[in-house]
């Protein structure tokens, strides 16, 4: 559960390209937040973080409809964002929630971001609520 004292608007990016999913964040998520970014590509991510610093991101591992192995191959993941941040420590979020059902991917991703959160499935455990409980 994310806490919102309802006051300070969120800054929330998601790294996901699976349209279930993203629905699922959305309905979750996208209410109380000043910023609800959806990136699908590890590139659009990347530049979303370049220019604008979020409180929050959630970050898959497999990108466009494959499931990768190894990570650091030429087609960019997750991974390639976790990279990032581990070098532009002034654009972290304060909070990394690694989502990835890829265990080996997200291992690796967490090995980059060890102040990171693993937690597959995320999009069916997270909310937003206000602390009066709405």
């Amino acid at each position: 559960m994310i806490k919102s004292n309802g006051k300070v608007k969120m800054k929330i990016l998601i790294l996901e390209d699976d349209q279930e999913r993203i629905k699922i964040f959305r309905r979750n998520l996208e209410i109380g937040c000043e910023t609800f970014l959806v990136a699908i590509t590890a590139e659009a991510c990347i530049q979303a973080l370049e220019n604008m610093k979020f409180q929050w991101i959630f970050l898959d591992h497999d990108l466009g409809g494959k499931v990768f192995v190894k990570s650091d191959g030429e087609e960019k993941t997750g991974w390639h964002v976790a990279k990032w941040l581990s070098e532009h420590e002034d654009r972290k979020p304060e909070n990394i929630i690694i989502h990835s059902l890829n265990e080996a991917g997200r291992k690796r991703m967490m090995s980059l971001l060890p102040e990171a959160k693993e937690v597959p499935f995320a999009w069916n455990l997270v909310k937003i609520e206000n602390r009066d409980g709405n």
